[in-house]
């Protein structure tokens, strides 16, 4: 048995939960009730169109169709990483391709050796599935990639003096991609260590809504924390990695051009 549906009753009684939230700001004086406004109507606008084409997708269930949209989510994400990381648009056709295999990789590997849908390219598993890891890919690579451009900069001098030793770049930005690394992964290890205990995660929450028994939630749960884990290691890697060629000139030295106007920093 799945979920109850929900009547357009409950979900203005959902919407209209953000007053509470719109109160909190008066009393705070913090100055965000539009853009809370703003963010509740985009997000309701673009999840209601989201349901419509992929309630379609699911139905043509086209091996092309799945993969062109897969594409699709690919592009946005990373284009919403640059933004995001105060980096220009030109590094998309570095980081695309990273983010891509990091997302693909990982997809075909649980697909073919743990959830085995058939067929494989079905759209009702790849594209939930597809959208958790570029999701959580996307979050971990921007701090990652915003952490460790940012850090080359303001730490230019400790930079320009491992490359004046004989560093290669890969050397002297080496501690600098340590130092993003650690600060993109402490909150996944943290999420993960308290999953189950500090609160139940939401697919296991959407299976037993829709009825699953619980040690199957738990099961597809385990499998997705593991991909999504999986996959951001890799998103936050190669993204970095492949942005280099892009973000260092041939001195080895970084590139300011590679910042956008108003997240440029002076030090």
């Amino acid at each position: 048995m799945g979920a109850g549906d929900i009547s357009y009753l409950g979900m203005g009684a959902a919407l209209a939960s953000v007053l509470l939230s719109l109160a909190v700001y008066r009393i705070t004086r913090v100055g965000l009730e539009r853009e809370l406004l703003v963010s509740v109507f985009r997000m309701t606008a673009q999840l209601g169109l989201v349901g419509m084409y992929i309630t379609f997708i699911f139905k043509l269930n086209h091996p092309a169709v799945t993969i062109a949209y897969l594409f699709l989510m690919v592009a946005v994400a990373n284009y919403s990483v640059l933004r995001n990381a105060g980096l220009i648009s030109a590094l998309f056709a570095y980081t695309f391709p990273a983010l891509l295999i990091a997302v693909v990789s990982v997809l075909g590997y649980f697909f073919v050796f743990v959830y085995r849908p058939k067929p494989l390219y079905d759209a009702v598993y790849l594209i939930p599935v597809a959208g958790m890891l570029l999701g959580n890919s996307m979050n971990r690579t921007i701090v990652t990639m915003e952490r460790f451009y940012h850090a080359v900069q303001q730490g230019r001098d400790r930079y320009a003096a491992l490359i004046a030793m004989g560093a290669t770049v890969r050397e002297a930005a080496a501690p600098f991609l340590k130092e993003a690394y650690r600060a993109g992964l402490a909150p996944a290890l943290a999420n993960m260590a308290t999953m189950g205990i500090a609160f139940l995660p939401g697919m296991m929450t959407g299976q037993l809504l829709g009825g699953s028994a619980p040690l199957v939630a738990v099961k597809y749960q385990i499998t997705i924390v593991l991909a999504i884990f999986v996959s951001t290691d890799l998103a936050s890697l190669l993204c970095i990695t492949f942005s280099m060629r892009r973000g260092f000139d041939p001195f080895g030295f970084l590139r300011a051009d590679i910042f956008k106007q108003k997240g440029r920093r002076r030090g």
